[in-house]
């Protein structure tokens, strides 16, 4: 590992630490405030307090995601091989990296609506979850870049064909996958009307596309500025091409039985989810069958 690299990691490492202490800060403060916002009761003197040290938390967090997901990036694109592990970091660590977005939105929406005497219970909840993910990207993020520094990560040569990227845009492409299919379930049995279920879902959707996004767009910077070619090999094409065939023959029932579904219920949530059923669905799918056939076949 070049010394820019390694001392990248070491930033990233250090301040993941200070990311850990402020986002459980951030959890204890929330939980003081939720009940006390929910319940309506009357502002105190602390709460302004307790904003400012949320806001400085969520600071660290946001450059925390930032600086990780470059380390990781970085490293993958010089280096020969990465793992499982630091693809998924990258994946979550980018996904939560663009919900402290949707947190400061979130709290400015807690804040007028309490003000305007409204109950708040819902939008606390997501607040919470998003959390749950901060952490876990958190946790992951460590390890990898941990995992990274115990590494002799320095090839010996300059490969020919890129295999990296190859897996890092398939298990990328299962997590999301999986992802996005947990999000569409969760909209099925939702209570959310239309047209507010259509906003919600566009605006995960591209949350969860974002890392596999990430991953093409590494591949074009690789492609046309003069680095080793990502070309795939005839076993890849291969295994592509069986991915693909088998995908669209499992995809094909399901949709099936969805637009009848879609029919009987005339519209509805299924004419706001089917195109994010069928998009995660086959990312998935296709994924997960092309890392299978690399792998063992």
């Amino acid at each position: 590992m070049s010394r820019f690299l390694k001392s990248l990691h070491l930033t990233a490492l250090s301040l993941g630490f200070l990311a850990g202490v402020a986002a459980a800060f951030n959890l204890v403060i929330f939980s003081i405030l939720f009940p006390q916002v929910t319940q309506l009761l009357e502002e105190q003197p602390s709460w302004e307090t307790y904003g400012i040290v949320a806001a400085i938390n969520i600071i660290v967090i946001a450059f925390y995601q930032l600086l990780s997901v470059i380390a990781l990036l970085a490293n993958m694109i010089t280096q020969r091989k990465t793992s499982t592990l630091v693809v998924a970091a990258i994946a979550v660590g980018i996904i939560s990296g663009l919900m402290i977005l949707g947190d400061i939105t979130l709290l400015s929406d807690i804040g007028n609506e309490y003000e305007a005497g409204l109950q708040t219970r819902g939008e606390w909840l997501i607040l919470f979850a998003s959390y749950g993910l901060h952490l876990l990207s958190l946790g992951m993020g460590v390890l990898a870049l941990v995992g990274n520094l115990k590494k002799d990560t320095q090839p010996a040569e300059q490969p020919i064909k890129d295999e990296v990227l190859f897996l890092s845009l398939h298990t990328t492409g299962v997590i999301c996958g999986i992802l996005g299919l947990a999000g569409v379930i969760t909209g099925i049995f939702s209570s959310l009307d239309p047209w507010m279920l259509q906003m919600v879902v566009g605006i995960t959707s591209l949350l969860i596309l974002a890392p596999y996004l990430v991953i093409l767009a590494v591949w074009i910077f690789r492609r046309f500025w003069g680095l080793p070619s990502p070309d795939l090999d005839e076993k890849q094409f291969q295994d592509l091409a069986r991915a693909g065939l088998t995908t669209l023959l499992m995809i094909l029932p399901v949709m099936a039985i969805y637009y009848r579904v879609q029919i009987t219920q005339e519209g509805g949530i299924f004419s706001v989810l089917w195109f994010p059923l069928l998009l995660f669905m086959a990312m998935s799918f296709f994924s997960s069958l092309a890392l299978r056939a690399y792998r063992y076949n």
